[in-house]
C-alpha cells in the first residue's frame, strides 16, 4: 500500500464515494421538506428545487474535481486557496473551518442523532447532550485506529442510509399512494429562492472528500469519479425520497410536520416502516458525523504542516497513520460546543463566509489555469469557463441574499473570519 508522506493512501473508490454522499445525507433530507413546502405549496415546484440544488452542487463538484486532481494531498480547499491566492486567504478559510464550520457541524449532527434516539429512549436535555457527546467521542475513537477503520464504518453506515432512502422512494411507487405529484400553486420568485437555500444546505458536505485526498488511492482518477458519482447519487435519492413524501401526504400536512419522512413512511407502510425510517435517520446522522470527524482533522493537519497551526496538529501516529492530535483537539472542541448549545448560532454566523470561500475556490480555478497552465490535470472541468463562472455567480448571489436576509449573522461571521488576520500574522 502506497503512502503519501506520513498519511496512508487507504481509501478506494467506494470509500471516496461515501466521503461525498456521507456528509451530504444527514438529517436534512428527512426534515427540510416541511420548510420547502411552506415556501412552495406544490409538489412539482418543490421537486424542481431539489433538482436545481443538485445541479448547482454538481457545478461545484466538477470544479473541485479538477482542483483535487491537481493537488491530491490533505487539506482540500485550504490547499487550493493557498496555491491560487497565497497563504492568507487559505489560512482564513482553514481558521473558519477548524474553529467553527467543522466542529459546529459535528456538534449539530451529533445533536440530531440524539434527538432521533429520543424517539426510542426518553432523554432529558442533559441526557441528549451526553448522548451526542458520547457519539462524537466514539466516532473519534474509531478514527484514531486508522483511516481504514474510520472509512469502514463510514462505508457501512452510508450503505444503510442509501438503502433506506431507496426503499422509501420505491415504496412510494410500489404501494398505493393517496396524493398526486401534479398539483400546482401560485408562488413568488422570492419564495423559490428561500426554498432553494433549504434544499441546497441538504446537499452541503460533498467538499469533504477533498480534505482527505492525501489518503485516496489513485486520487487523480478516483476523486473526480467519486465526486461526480456521489453528487448524482445524492440528487437521485433526494428526488426519490421527496417524491415519496408528496405521494403519501398532502402538501399542507408536509408543511405542518416536524418529521415528514416518518409520517410519509407511516402512511405508506404503517408504524413498522416509520420506525425503520427513524432508525435510518439515526444511522444517517452517525454516518454524516463520522465523515465530518474523519475529514476535518486533515485540514488542521495540512495547516500545521505549513506551520500555520501549532506543530502537534501535524503529528501522525506512527502505528495508525492518522493525525491523532488534530482528531483529539477537534473532538474536545466539538464536545464543548455540544454542551454549550451554541453550535447552531455559531454555524449560522459563518454560513455567509463559507459560501464566500466556495466562490473564491471556484475562482481559484481561473487563477490556476493562468498561473500553472502546464500543471498535470488528469481531469478538466467540462465547458470551461462557463461552468466555473456559473458557480461563482451562484455563490455570489447566495452571499448577497444571505447578507440581505440575515445581515447581523452574516457580518458577525465575516468578523470571525477577519479575526484570523492577527492570528495569521502571529503564526506566519
Amino acid at each position: 500500500m502506497q503512502s503519501n508522506g506520513k498519511l496512508l493512501r487507504g481509501l478506494g473508490f467506494f470509500s471516496a464515494f461515501c466521503m461525498v454522499a456521507g456528509p451530504c445525507i444527514g438529517s436534512g433530507v428527512f426534515l427540510v421538506a416541511s420548510d420547502i413546502s411552506r415556501s412552495l405549496p406544490s409538489p412539482l415546484l418543490a421537486l424542481s428545487v431539489w433538482a436545481a440544488a443538485g445541479v448547482l452542487s454538481l457545478l461545484g463538484g466538477l470544479v473541485f474535481a479538477e482542483l483535487g486532481s491537481m493537488f491530491p494531498g490533505a487539506g482540500g480547499q485550504y490547499v487550493y486557496l493557498r496555491e491560487a491566492f497565497g497563504p492568507l486567504p487559505a489560512f482564513l478559510y482553514g481558521w473558519c473551518l477548524v474553529l467553527v464550520i467543522q466542529p459546529g457541524s459535528i456538534a449539530a449532527v451529533a445533536a440530531a442523532f440524539a434527538q432521533s434516539a429520543s424517539a426510542w429512549i426518553p432523554l432529558s436535555p442533559l441526557g441528549a447532550k451526553a448522548l451526542a457527546a458520547a457519539a462524537v467521542i466514539l466516532l473519534t475513537g474509531v478514527n484514531l485506529l486508522g483511516v481504514k477503520k474510520g472509512a469502514g464504518l463510514l462505508d457501512a453506515l452510508t450503505a444503510l442510509k442509501i438503502l433506506a432512502l431507496a426503499a422509501l422512494a420505491a415504496a412510494a411507487f410500489l404501494l398505493p399512494a393517496t396524493e398526486s405529484l401534479g398539483q400546482m400553486a401560485a408562488f413568488r420568485p422570492t419564495d423559490y429562492g428561500v426554498a432553494l437555500i433549504a434544499a441546497f444546505w441538504a446537499f452541503d458536505g460533498w467538499n469533504n472528500l477533498t480534505f482527505v485526498a492525501g489518503e485516496v488511492r489513485e486520487p487523480q482518477r478516483t476523486i473526480p469519479l467519486a465526486m461526480i458519482a456521489g453528487i448524482l447519487a445524492v440528487m437521485a435519492l433526494y428526488l426519490g425520497a421527496n417524491a415519496a413524501y408528496y405521494r403519501a401526504l398532502p402538501v399542507s400536512a408536509i408543511a405542518a410536520s416536524s418529521f415528514p419522512a416518518a409520517e410519509a413512511a407511516r402512511a405508506l407502510g404503517g408504524a413498522a416502516f416509520a420506525g425503520a425510517i427513524i432508525a435510518a435517520v439515526m444511522s444517517s446522522t452517525l454516518s454524516c458525523a463520522n465523515a465530518l470527524v474523519l475529514a476535518g482533522a486533515r485540514v488542521a493537519y495540512a495547516m500545521a504542516e505549513d506551520r500555520l497551526l501549532p506543530r502537534p496538529f501535524a503529528f501522525v501516529h506512527p502505528r495508525f497513520r492518522v493525525p491523532s492530535w488534530a482528531l483529539l483537539a477537534q473532538m474536545a472542541w466539538s464536545v464543548a460546543l455540544v454542551f454549550s448549545g451554541r453550535y447552531d448560532q455559531l454555524f449560522t454566523y459563518v454560513v455567509c463566509a463559507a459560501f464566500v470561500f466556495y466562490g473564491l475556490t471556484a475562482a481559484g480555478l481561473f487563477a490556476l489555469r493562468r498561473s500553472q497552465p502546464d500543471a498535470p490535470r488528469a481531469y478538466r472541468t467540462p465547458f470551461y469557463p462557463i461552468l466555473p463562472a456559473a458557480y461563482v455567480i451562484f455563490t455570489a448571489a447566495f452571499v448577497l441574499n444571505t447578507l440581505w436576509e440575515r445581515p447581523f449573522e452574516s457580518l458577525a461571521g465575516l468578523g470571525i473570519v477577519l479575526l484570523g488576520v492577527p492570528v495569521y500574522r502571529r503564526m506566519a
